[in-house]
């Protein structure tokens, strides 16, 4: 085996470790092929029936075997890594977090981990090990939530082994450094995408809020973090003047010598405290549901946006105009928001978007259409959806006054919003030069809908828009015919789409669509098989070929021929 003679190439103590672990692994799952990009021999054009998509281009499957992928990203640097592919599997569903990638002759190269334990892990993928491979002193935790690279440096957004939010810059070698870090990202949505300024070189990034809609609850017992982080809360950027609102739940801490059976909690308070009604800044200046940007070399933070909920993909236009979606708040936990829906917004730095007590297109939460079912509801002690900021005390300006600037598009509530790129001026795409091109990763019920099944499926599609235009049209650019994720297609699985989560257009012009794979939320705990991953690739027509008689074999991690 390939994966033998790779573990051979060590001493004799990690030859006996590879072997081990080598045993062990055959156990717990069987030989399984890693990462591969396709060869352009094999890859074969989706049929419209199955997939649309725009004319005079093609579809195909690019590479498969990726374990819940968070990222992509490609090299344009002069240099050795020039027009690389790397990827980053994000660590979600109990899985590790990797980055690794492809050369333009495509040869496989490592970030992290690195060494062969990490080569191993990587051919052979599982759900967990006994023991960390590759770990060291080094704390990448997931899940990543961004990838870009700059410079000759590839930028990363991630959580430490304390579940605080880093930016770290990783050379080629695998060396890194730590940007910035210490960001509130242990609750529900940690850190999110990443982003270069074309115009000065400075870093964008994201940070999610630490709850679905502002106040801890059980759905945060749910899914795991509150636990670990008792004292975890949102964290605003600058003080508030809370409407006095304290929500009731059970309590799932109670004992005979422990807490009371029912717990209350404020707004922006840890979980069972609410004894604020004026709420301090964040601490040390980072708060949470935030936009930041900082020096690549590390320095001169920068808040630039503020009130947002899940700011999960960021990408430049032009010079110096930054669009991100942020994916609205869901019908679980103490505050239950109803069709919250998606939006594709614009950066206006100092900007407070809102957050939770305005929607992601910018009205107001008391609206009714935002009411979810009044049994939903009850238990946290009031009848109705309600604000919880007093925003004249808080010197906090109603977003909505400012929606023909900031909302660019809308997207259905659970759509699932995720990383987005600009079309190029030029290229196959260039009719559609300065548009979005947005990747709906799909709804996460019935997890995100109290329990409450979906009419049909959301999301699971990748989306066009005129970011030009105000609160504008939203376009089917991929989608599968049948509207469903293709885990639910049976014959025709192989070649539709699962969970777009992130686009690139390449350095040939085409786009590539990072697919994440199959996932269902169980509790609020996350089940992800592995290897589900892939990436497609649309562009134009190539003309037919045959395997070349002396080719090297496919671009795979460990050159085996695989086909698709």
């Amino acid at each position: 085996m390939d994966e033998a003679k790779h573990c051979g190439a060590g001493g004799a103590g990690d030859r006996l470790l590879c072997a081990a672990v080598l045993i062990v692994v055959g156990l717990l799952c069987g030989c399984h092929a890693g990462p591969l990009i396709i060869p352009d021999y094999q890859q074969k054009a989706i049929d419209r029936n199955i997939v649309e998509y725009p004319p005079n281009v093609q579809l195909t499957v690019y590479g498969r075997n990726f374990t819940a992928p968070a990222a992509f990203a490609f090299d344009y640097d002069e240099g050795e890594h020039k027009g690389a592919l790397l990827i980053a599997e994000s660590g979600r569903g109990g899985h590790s977090a990797r980055i690794y990638g492809f050369k333009a002759d495509g040869s496989y190269f490592e970030i992290y981990p690195k060494g062969s334990l990490a080569h191993l892990a990587q051919l052979q993928p599982i759900q967990q090990l006994p023991f960390d491979i590759g770990r060291g002193p080094f704390e990448l935790d997931g899940p990543i939530g961004g990838m870009v690279v700059s410079g000759g440096k590839i930028f990363v957004t991630h959580r430490d082994r304390d579940g605080r939010g880093r930016l770290t810059a990783f050379n080629y070698d695998g060396t890194h450094f730590t940007v910035d870090g210490d960001f509130p990202a242990e609750g529900d949505y940690g850190m999110t995408d990443v982003a270069v300024n074309p115009f000065d070189g400075r870093i964008y990034f994201g940070v999610g809020a630490m709850t679905n809609s502002g106040v801890v609850g059980l759905d945060n017992f749910q899914d795991g973090w509150v636990r670990k982080h008792p004292d975890a809360c949102d964290l605003p950027p600058t003080k508030l003047k809370l409407l006095g609102l304290h929500f009731k739940s059970k309590n799932p801490l109670a004992g005979l010598f422990g807490p009371d059976a029912t717990a209350v909690t404020g707004p922006f308070e840890p979980f069972n405290v609410s004894d604020q009604m004026r709420i301090p800044a964040a601490p040390n200046g980072k708060p949470t549901g935030a936009i930041f940007s900082v020096n690549p070399a590390g320095g001169d933070r920068k808040i630039e946006a503020t009130g947002l909920h899940y700011p999960r993909g960021l990408a430049f236009a032009g010079y110096n105009t930054l669009y991100f979606t942020d994916d609205g708040m869901e019908m679980r936990g103490t505050r239950p928001v109803k069709d919250d829906p998606d939006a594709l917004l614009k950066l206006v730095p100092g900007t407070w978007y809102g957050g939770f007590d305005f929607s992601r297109d910018l009205h107001p939460i008391s609206d009714s259409r935002f009411q979810p079912p009044p049994e939903m509801i009850a238990a946290s002690g009031y009848p109705e959806l309600a604000p919880v900021i007093n925003l004249t005390d808080s010197n906090l300006i109603d977003p909505g006054q400012a929606r023909d600037t900031l909302l660019r598009a809308t997207f259905p509530s659970l759509s699932g919003a995720a990383r987005l790129d600009i079309v190029p001026s030029d290229g196959p795409f260039h009719d559609y030069r300065g548009n979005a091109i947005i990747a709906l990763n799909g709804d996460r019920s019935p997890w995100a809908t109290g329990g409450l099944k979906l009419a049909t499926p959301v999301g699971y599609e990748v989306v066009r828009v005129d970011p030009d235009v105000n609160n504008g049209p939203v376009y089917d650019f991929v989608r599968n015919t049948r509207g469903l994720p293709a885990h639910l297609l049976a014959r025709d699985a192989a070649s539709a789409l699962e969970r777009p989560i992130d686009v690139k257009f390449g350095p040939d012009g085409a786009l590539y669509i990072l697919d994440f794979g199959q996932m269902r939320v169980e509790n609020g705990k996350e089940k992800i098989p592995t290897a589900a991953g892939r990436i497609f690739r649309l562009g134009p027509p190539r003309a037919p070929t045959t395997r070349p008689a002396d080719t090297k074999g496919p671009r795979t991690m460990n050159n085996r021929d695989f086909s698709p």
